[in-house]
């Protein structure tokens, strides 16, 4: 998300706010598969955004992460509020240029899904 913030076109900054505004609406909505499909279409933008090979070669793992989440029910129904607002920070800091705020941003969606996570097996121990 820093890489992108730093090397994003205008054109790719503008994509990406505008699908983030898609993603969010569609989240909301309770649409989970459209949500994912939206989801994965925004982490492989960064990725690709980065201007790093090896971040855009994530994007499968990533994918599949994403999807595992929806596949085994462990994506809630709608999205946790906190998580969309979270996708929208980022792609408002890399729309902004600012490094340092995307990639606090990103790291705060790593670790909410973490919690969710956490929280939604803490049942099955």
């Amino acid at each position: 998300a820093a890489f992108a913030a730093r090397r994003a076109a205008p054109g790719e900054r503008a994509s990406l706010a505008e699908l983030n505004g898609r993603m969010v609406a569609t989240g909301r909505s309770g649409d989970l598969e459209g949500f994912l499909r939206l989801d994965v279409e925004f982490h492989r933008r960064i990725l690709e955004m980065s201007g790093n090979e090896m971040f855009a070669g994530l994007t499968g793992v990533v994918s599949e992460v994403l999807a595992g989440r929806t596949e085994y029910d462990l994506m809630p129904s709608p999205p946790r509020p906190e998580a969309l607002r979270l996708h929208t920070h980022v792609a408002e800091a890399i729309s902004g240029g600012l490094a340092d705020v995307a990639r606090a941003a990103m790291r705060a969606i790593v670790d909410e899904v973490v919690a969710a996570l956490e929280d939604e097996t803490a049942g099955d121990a």
